[in-house]
């Protein structure tokens, strides 16, 4: 079922990131690390201190960014006694409105410039500012002794570091596999759904890729000094069975519908198979596999090889046409090299010498320090980092001083929700303030009931504790429903060091409300980074990206001719073909274009996506964006089916250097007369590699006549090495035909 744009743009709200998974553990060893310091105040007989030191690994949490324990730990220590600096300095500057809002300005801006200042400043983020309004807030409520909390915030900071140092798992096997089963468990749906006859979408190579890549990425991480090179070398080939079986897939997809003749032992076959390919997928993932929900893929490419032999017979008696004979033994081959390559994978992982408990460690990364480039250009005039701090520099500051200005109670927790809902797209800020409002109001009313309700500091910690575990965990799935629990335990903690009415909360929740409505009205009017702006961009970086791919599959079928210097009809064939320049040295390496050709489209298609979110935005504008997107990822496909055949002999199939020589600048044409000249030599190309094909079949069918059926002759090795290829090259013309010229 096909989802209307806008409601899909509400269910993005809460939809899971591509690729996460809930932290169950990260979820438990926050829950201790940041909950125990509160039980021990408990404890002691005194919940506010408790409560103000859970405040401190609370706060500290948020710049907990992983990585080695070392650099981890070292981290989480500087950001306690930074975090802790500033809320103590939130203390003392609580009457002194003018340095207050000078040092929340600086911070701010600090936080939005990030990385561009120093890793450092990127990695505490604006838990500065957090601690700095949080201590000010407290202290203008008289919450606050000076330095005492500031101390007990320092405490709990340092706990954390300590505590997540003792107890945070050291990276496992397991983890690396459960990524690695993605690509797998995305391609056995694809070909159940093949099986079924669904009609395929762009969606379903999308997803398949952005999972290859997640899988190439952590094995990529293994690799390098300080990592594990011989772990990696064993997973690397289970990503590249992984690349070959979403290749062949997509192959089979091309075939289009199997004849009548074979179609129930086609579906037998392919169901089969994507059950086995589910099932390598829950191994890896070391997850129960189920019940085999078809025959055994082996039984069912025998039954397949019968019903082929069977259709055979009937066109060596002339009751078939060959094509459908043709058809019907190209897909059983298909099948048959994606069950070689699935039992392969399964062998692979089946075999690896080491345990899922095996210790996964990642080459430690680059050391970057201050890059004064980096910073240069972070600070020129137009830059939209620039751009994009000295809008939430503008907000907070406005926020902050209307609410001392009004003197309004928990006036802190508005400044925070700007800092949390502004962000440099429009089109997140909007996301980011529908999740946080929704968050806000289920999760504050839910507080504002446990309040009401449960006075016993216990049984708070308890709950604490629940939401800790649950929050921490689900965070990486979705912000949220970080939110969701995010509101509780804080307004919890609050609740702990302040016993009071469930009114507090709510007061709480209406400055959420006005800092969120704050950041949407600044974020619209104070230089606003619009997507829509930028999609046509975007497109065409896509449509280069892809045309770089599509040369270099090309050039690997068709080798660039070579010609004496000089020769100008060298040149002439060398510069037919129109690479774009933005990929130059992926021009000969298909693997590597292929990945830039990923990148672009997945990014063009965030933008179309941003851009349905923006206000005023043209849907027109929009829908073409996206049916140029959606051919870009169907010819990406067709082309990594392509590369999953072998190379044909040029000399045999005629036209096929004039089809190399057109096909790029048929996709990159800039006006329409230009795209239709290059399209029609496409035609010709193809419409005499057909009757190539057509005078095969003739003289394949006379020695079907013959008796010849079970021959190998030169005839039926050129069919079945050709024919693929060519109905690949058909497709893939038939796609770039399909795309508006750039730019219309």
């Amino acid at each position: 079922m096909r989802i209307p744009p806008g409601r899909r743009g509400r269910l993005h709200l809460f939809a899971p990131v591509p690729g996460s998974r809930p932290a169950a553990v990260g979820g438990l060893v926050n829950g201790v690390a940041v909950g125990l310091p509160l039980l021990a105040g408990i404890a002691a007989g005194n919940p506010a201190a408790g409560a103000w030191a859970c405040l401190g690994g609370y706060v500290a949490a948020f710049t907990n960014k992983g990585g080695p324990r070392g650099p981890r730990t070292r981290g989480l220590v500087t950001a306690a006694v930074v975090n802790a600096a500033a809320f103590a300095a939130g203390e003392l500057v609580t009457e002194l409105f003018p340095v207050a809002l000078l040092l929340l300005a600086v911070l701010v801006l600090l936080a939005s410039l990030g990385d561009a200042v120093h890793p450092t400043v990127g990695r505490l983020g604006t838990m500065p500012t957090t601690a700095l309004v949080t201590g000010a807030g407290g202290a203008s409520a008289g919450l606050a002794d000076s330095g005492r909390t500031a101390l007990l915030v320092l405490c709990g900071g340092l706990w954390y570091a300590v505590a997540t140092a003792l107890l945070t798992p050291a990276p496992r096997l397991r983890g690396v596999l459960a990524v690695l089963a993605e690509p797998y468990r995305e391609t056995g749906r694809h070909l159940a759904r093949i099986a079924h006859g669904a009609a395929g979408t762009p969606d379903d190579y999308a997803r398949t890729a952005a999972a290859l890549t997640r899988a190439g990425a952590v094995v990529s991480s293994l690799r390098g000094q300080g990592g594990d090179e011989h772990l990696a070398a064993l997973l690397a080939p289970l990503v590249d069975r992984a690349t070959d079986l979403a290749d062949l897939t997509a192959a089979v997809h091309v075939t289009g519908a199997p004849p009548p003749a074979t179609a129930r032992a086609f579906t037998a076959t392919a169901t089969a198979l994507a059950d086995r390919i589910g099932r390598l997928a829950a191994l890896l993932a070391h997850r129960p596999g189920g019940t085999p929900t078809g025959p055994d893929p082996r039984q069912a490419l025998a039954d397949l090889d019968r019903a082929c032999d069977a259709l055979r017979a009937r066109g060596a008696a002339g009751r078939e046409p060959y094509p459908v004979l043709a058809l019907a033994g190209r897909q059983r081959r298909l099948l048959a090299r994606i069950s070689d390559a699935v039992e392969h994978a399964h062998a692979l992982a089946a075999g690896l010498p080491v345990p899922p408990g095996t210790r996964a460690r990642p080459a430690p990364g680059p050391r970057p320090g201050f890059d004064r480039a980096r910073l240069r250009a972070a600070l020129a005039p137009g830059s939209a980092v620039l751009r994009h701090a000295l809008r939430v520099t503008a907000v907070a500051c406005a926020v902050f001083a209307l609410v001392q200005a009004c003197g309004l109670p928990h006036g802190e927790w508005a400044t925070l929700a700007v800092l949390r809902v502004l962000r440099p797209r429009y089109a997140d800020t909007l996301e980011r303030a529908g999740q946080r409002i929704i968050g806000n109001l289920v999760g504050g009313a839910c507080a504002a009931l446990l309040i009401a309700w449960v006075s016993e500091p216990v049984a708070l910690a308890a709950v604490l504790f629940v939401a800790l575990t649950l929050g921490f965990a689900l965070r990486p799935v979705n912000y949220a429903f970080w939110v969701l629990f995010g509101t509780p335990l804080v307004l919890i903690i609050g609740d702990v060091s302040d016993p009071g009415d469930w009114r507090t909360a709510l007061a709480r929740i209406g400055m959420t409300l006005l800092g969120s409505a704050a950041a949407l009205l600044g974020g619209y009017l104070l230089w606003p980074t619009w997507e829509q702006g930028r999609l046509a961009a975007r497109t065409a970086a896509a449509t280069a990206a892809a045309a770089a791919y599509l040369d270099a599959v090309l050039r690997r079928l068709v080798p660039p001719p070579t010609s004496p210097a000089g020769d100008p009809a060298g040149r002439a064939a060398r510069s037919s073909t129109r690479v774009p320049d933005t990929a130059p040295e992926a021009a000969s390496d298909p693997d590597r274009a292929r990945t830039a050709a990923e990148r672009a489209l997945a990014e063009a298609r965030d933008a179309e996506r941003s851009v349905r979110r923006e206000p005023g935005h043209d849907p027109a504008a929009a829908d073409r964006a996206a049916t140029a997107t959606a051919t870009l990822y169907t010819l990406t496909e067709r082309l990594g089916a392509l590369t999953a055949h072998p190379p044909p002999a040029v000399e045999r199939i005629p036209a096929l250097t004039a089809y190399a020589a057109h096909a790029v600048p048929a996709l990159t044409a800039v006006t329409e007369q230009e795209r239709r000249t290059e399209t029609a030599a496409l035609a010709d190309a193809l419409e005499e590699m057909h009757l190539y094909l057509e005078g095969l079949h003739a003289r394949r069918q006379r020695e079907l006549a013959a008796g010849r059926a079970a021959e190998e002759t030169d005839t039926r090795a050129a069919i079945r090495a050709d024919e693929p290829v060519i109905e690949l090259l058909a497709a893939i013309a038939r796609t770039i035909g399909q795309p508006a010229p750039p730019g219309s």
